[in-house]
């Protein structure tokens, strides 16, 4: 038998660290908002805001006259091209999710679910890469001038949220078709009916959820809106070229003095991409309990708004009348689905293909293990410094990430009572995953490479992908910890063990391997990122990184710079590409088994 006091002593401590991991977590990120405030205020004693939001004149070089900082032109590209992604996606993503619910079968579903997050896991860059070398030639075609504009850029946004859509609406209508589909069908109701009158209705709030969400994904998307769009001051329209906030920022941060007003201007900048996001968070809230919204507006009291909220589906069939038959409605509906989801998925296999295709025969021993060489750099040799300089901002950012997200999810599911605390914790964390990664690549370059004279270096921009990363681990890692059967911990606590024992000896061993799958995602993530470390570690040419203080190469900044060479450099940027799709198919094939062995283990 173990001592009882070097039990209590252990389990005494284990809480200790899960609650500094917790306040580590939160000061850092409440640093994070403040700093951002901070920084973006002083653009206000020279520009009122009125001027700011609404002037289109955006002069920050001025050499005759007054510098003029006017966003109007930026934040209604930003509105406009992900309004316009939000739309397309939605429409084939309802199509997908229909498909995948109901007439797809649930072994098949489960094989093509980790090709979406394989989909998902794609470096914007790439979506970027593949929107200049195939959607802006398509454009040029059709007539317009550049080929560049607001409607190519949401096309190419489109598909880069369509993963994220498909997973969160398919989710929601499998959940309705095993509570009501049987019963339904059994009162003589055709599928079609179901899915049109019972399904649909019931997934609104979902579905609109959803569009929330993606539209704080696609407000913050940088690389490959920067890409395509056309970056021209302009107001946004359709078949013109136009530019959001994050490409504004992304492009002219490297050429603001530190502390001059232009730079003030960029943060305020940011700042506005965070109060969009923020607002949308908060509808989302307001979505996911109609009560609030209830007593926003004054319709009723909370006793009737709980009344609403409990309304079942099954009321809306039992007051339907026996319908005629919907045969024309039930093939429109399969054929709508089946082209969603072909649509969809020939975009993912035309993706891979189209860069195997002109990305393999680069592919030799040199070109994995050299260095770049050449008059213009990159045109000779290999991309092994980015290799070894990607893993090393990934490697980092998830050490550092790791173990505060690990602990913050414990504390959100163990330890954490209901109430207002922890939903205002639970809202700071889902802001923080909306947050434009521009905006934390914006946050580190200020505050690890000038204040902290850091300078560009593998841990700045690590700093930068740890704060991206970690509410991506902390959600995942919280729904593992509430799948977990909760009789398994019911039996421990009847036996006298204490939370930390049972934490530690049941619930962490049981799900290591699905923590580890979510640690791997979170690698690959960060692995193709590239707003977070463009002006804080990632150079045009380095050496492999032999510590964190200095510089590295990345393989998604270097594919960026191989496509501004242009000439014989894209033949090495589709390499480029086919590397790092490799990697990310290795990363998420390895997650994908880890997740499956682990529920096996708990069916077991």
């Amino acid at each position: 038998m173990r001592n009882p006091k070097s039990r209590k002593l252990e389990n005494a401590l284990f809480l200790f660290v899960v609650y500094a991991f917790l306040f580590l977590s939160i000061g850092i990120l409440s640093f994070f908002f403040l700093f951002l405030a901070k920084e973006s205020l002083p653009l206000f004693e020279s520009v009122s805001p009125p001027s700011f939001f609404f002037s289109s004149k955006w002069n920050p070089m001025a050499f005759t006259g007054t510098a003029s900082f006017g966003i109007f032109h930026f934040l209604m590209g930003s509105i406009s091209v992900s309004f316009l992604a939000l739309l397309f996606s939605t429409i084939l993503s309802l199509g997908c999710s229909i498909f995948f619910a109901f007439y797809f079968w649930g072994k098949g579903r489960r094989i093509l679910y980790p090709l979406l997050d394989l989909l998902s896991g794609i470096p914007s860059v790439v979506y970027g890469f593949i929107g200049l070398t195939v959607g802006k030639p398509l454009f040029l075609k059709m007539g317009v001038s550049t080929g560049s504009c607001v409607l190519l850029a949401s096309i190419l946004l489109s598909i880069l949220i369509f993963p994220f859509m498909v997973d969160s609406i398919t989710d929601s209508m499998v959940k309705l078709k095993e509570q009501y589909f049987l019963e339904a069908r059994a009162l003589g109701l055709s599928p079609a009916y179901i899915i049109l009158r019972l399904i649909l209705p019931s997934s609104l709030r979902s579905i609109f959820l959803a569009f929330l969400l993606g539209s704080g994904r696609a407000l913050g998307e940088t690389m490959a809106v920067m890409m395509v769009v056309g970056n021209a001051n302009l107001f946004p329209k359709l078949l013109s070229k136009g530019e959001t906030i994050a490409s504004l920022i992304a492009l002219e941060m490297g050429s603001a003095e530190y502390h001059s007003l232009h730079y003030h201007a960029l943060y305020a900048s940011g700042l506005v991409l965070l109060l969009l996001v923020a607002l949308i968070h908060l509808l989302v809230k307001m979505v996911e309990k109609p009560s609030i919204l209830l007593r926003i507006f004054r319709i009723g009291n909370k006793k009737k708004a709980l009344q609403w909220e409990k309304t079942t589906p099954r009321l809306l069939v039992l007051k339907k009348r026996t319908q005629a038959p919907l045969s024309l409605s039930a093939v429109l509906l399969f054929l709508y689905s089946l082209l969603s989801f072909l649509l969809i998925f020939s975009a993912l296999l035309f993706f891979f293909l189209y860069i195997f295709y002109k990305g393999y025969k680069v592919i030799s021993p040199s070109f994995l293990l050299e260095a770049p060489k050449g008059m213009v750099l990159g045109e000779e040799g290999g991309i092994f410094p980015a290799i070894t300089g990607s893993l090393a901002f990934s490697l980092t950012a998830l050490v550092l990430s790791g173990l505060p997200s690990l602990f913050t999810s414990i504390f959100m599911v163990f330890y954490a009572k209901e109430g207002r605390k922890k939903e205002s914790l639970h809202f700071f964390i889902h802001l923080l995953s909306g947050v434009p990664s521009i905006v934390l690549g914006l946050f580190s370059y200020s505050l690890f490479v000038y204040q902290l004279k850091l300078g560009r270096s593998v841990l700045s921009g690590a700093i930068a992908l740890a704060i991206m990363i970690f509410p991506f681990i902390e959600i995942r890692m919280e729904k593992i910890f509430e799948e977990v059967p909760k009789s398994y911990l019911q039996s421990s606590e009847s036996l006298g063990c204490s939370k930390g024992y049972t934490i530690r000896r049941l619930v962490l061993p049981y799900t290591l391997p699905e923590l580890l799958s979510t640690m791997l995602l979170a690698f690959c993530f960060a692995l193709g990122a590239t707003p977070p470390i463009l002006f804080t570690g990632g150079v045009a040419f380095a050496k492999s990184p032999t510590s964190l203080l200095s510089p590295a190469m990345a393989l998604p900044l270097h594919l960026y710079l191989l496509l501004v060479q242009g000439g014989s450099s894209l033949s090495r940027a589709y390499g480029t590409a086919l590397v790092m799709l490799f990697l990310l198919l290795i990363g998420n094939g390895i997650a994908s088994l880890l997740t499956a062995y682990c529920h096996r283990k708990w069916q077991k």
